[in-house]
């Protein structure tokens, strides 16, 4: 990549959209939001980003679209929906691809990057990931749970120099990024402590933090874990797994982003459709194929779509 990195599109203005997007324009990098969301339109295009916890109290005013057909040009377009909108929100973004932007999935479990090759082109995606936490607690308002660094990398796999240059242009901006090699190995490493965790929060209400503390959970989490490490590895994803149990210390940890309650769980205090099945389904099913037995990943599953079945129709 030649051009200097500068536009950034942000699909999605929820907990994590809104907190790179602050960090980002902050930084000097030329930022827009893309969200659906009438109300939280509305308040950002009034009152900006008003944000809160780690940092302080700040208000960071950034533009806000409502259809990425009316972005014309962006560098970088970092896609931070929920996995069940990445189709939709993939199709108005065609131009984009044409006009040489990178699309860089930042979003929980497995398949967006590859709703996202199959729409834009596979030369075109990165696959991310970030163990950063925040959340959005109102129309236009967040909570900062502090900063760790963030990791993006050829979804064809490989070191290139464009994803050198988007990785240094957002370290110089404020947000702490460095290039992948293996960025599917990478997201596993997220993605197993995803579902270790996140559907025993769904369940319980409570944060990893809490969950950690007590013992009979934690027990259960790891069981998942290893569960899921099991799935990874039948995908030759090889993964050590004291790395990723540092891995799942820092995602829990008091005081950070452990205080935070995990996606799916905020979805189902929300009574909306969770991530369930990027999360938990697209791993079960490739578990179905190697012919694993992974009974606790199977409960997470059924449980979470059980909660479900309540408010979706």
């Amino acid at each position: 990549m030649d051009k200097e990195i500068h536009r950034v599109a942000i699909v999605g203005a929820g907990g994590m959209g809104g907190l790179f997007g602050s960090i980002l324009s902050s930084g000097g990098l030329d930022v827009t939001l893309i969200d659906t969301n009438r109300k939280q339109i509305e308040a950002i295009s009034q009152n900006g980003l008003r944000i809160s916890g780690f940092g302080g109290e700040r208000q960071v005013r950034i533009p806000i679209k409502h259809d990425a057909a009316q972005v014309q040009q962006a560098d970088v377009v970092l896609v931070q929906c929920k996995g069940t909108s990445t189709r939709d929100a993939a199709l108005p973004m065609k131009h984009l691809a044409k006009n040489g932007s990178i699309f860089i999935s930042f979003q929980n479990g497995l398949g967006n990057e590859d709703v996202l090759a199959d729409i834009l082109g596979s030369q075109n995606v990165f696959g991310g990931l970030t163990s950063m936490a925040g959340a959005c607690t109102g129309p236009g308002q967040y909570q900062d749970f502090g900063r760790a660094p963030c990791f993006i990398g050829e979804w064809n796999g490989g070191a290139s120099q464009r994803a050198k240059a988007i990785a240094n242009a957002f370290t110089s901006a404020g947000l702490e990024t460095h290039e992948s090699k293996d960025i599917r190995a990478d997201i596993w490493k997220k993605l197993v402590g995803n579902m270790a965790m996140s559907a025993v929060a769904g369940v319980t209400n409570l944060t990893s933090a809490e969950i950690m503390r007590q013992d009979s959970l934690r027990d259960v989490c790891f069981t998942a874990l290893d569960e899921a490490l099991s799935i990874a590895y039948s995908q030759n994803i090889k993964l050590d797994r004291e790395a990723v149990l540092k891995g799942l210390e820092i995602m829990t940890a008091s005081g950070g982003s452990g205080d935070n309650k995990p996606s799916l769980c905020l979805d189902i205090l929300a009574r909306r459709q969770s991530e369930v099945e990027f999360i938990y389904g697209t791993a079960l099913r490739q578990a179905d194929a190697a012919g694993l037995n992974v009974p606790t990943l199977r409960s997470f599953y059924a449980l979470v779509k059980g909660i479900e079945s309540h408010y979706l129709n």
